[in-house]
């Protein structure tokens, strides 16, 4: 890290795999953290929109989130691009787009850091441990005692399983 900027240095290489179609109809848990891992979905309102971008375009596109959850300083989602013809970075790409364009403006800050994590979920594995994994993330960073009393989490479409 450049101790003068706070700014991490530039990846050289794609964290995505070469060759593979992102496309694919099929799970991939996804991680997307804030710009220097910042609190800022502290903010309720701004926390609220992300989620309803989420949702807008879901059903716009019509791919499918299975389990969501959008903690302080990162976003996870569980996902399947389905018959949307979107790849998951393009799917990445619109929301980090769509909601990062008023937060700039209003505070002269990126919303999100640079790409995102992912796990391409492999058939073996079970979609509803990691939506479970998901929904409780809240709970193991003791902001709710109950999974269920967190506001910005929740399941969208059936788990196929």
């Amino acid at each position: 890290m450049d101790t003068k900027t706070n700014k991490l240095p530039k990846r050289k290489n794609s964290l995505r795999l070469k060759n593979f179609d992102y496309s694919t109809p099929r799970a991939y848990f996804i991680t997307i953290c804030a710009e220097n891992v910042q609190d800022f979905f502290l903010n309720k309102k701004l926390a609220a929109n992300i989620i309803d971008v989420l949702r807008k375009n879901k059903e716009r596109f019509k791919y499918k989130i299975y389990a969501y959850c959008l903690m302080p300083d990162h976003l996870h989602i569980l996902l399947n691009p389905g018959g949307s013809n979107k790849t998951v970075s393009g799917i990445i790409q619109a929301l980090k787009s769509q909601t990062s364009h008023n937060f700039k403006g209003e505070y002269g800050l990126p919303l999100w850091q640079r790409g995102f994590y992912d796990h391409i979920v492999r058939d073996n594995e079970d979609l509803l441990k990691i939506a479970q994994y998901i929904l409780e993330n809240p709970r193991r960073k003791k902001l709710v005692d109950q999974v269920e009393d967190y506001p910005f989490s929740g399941l969208w479409d059936e788990i196929e399983v």
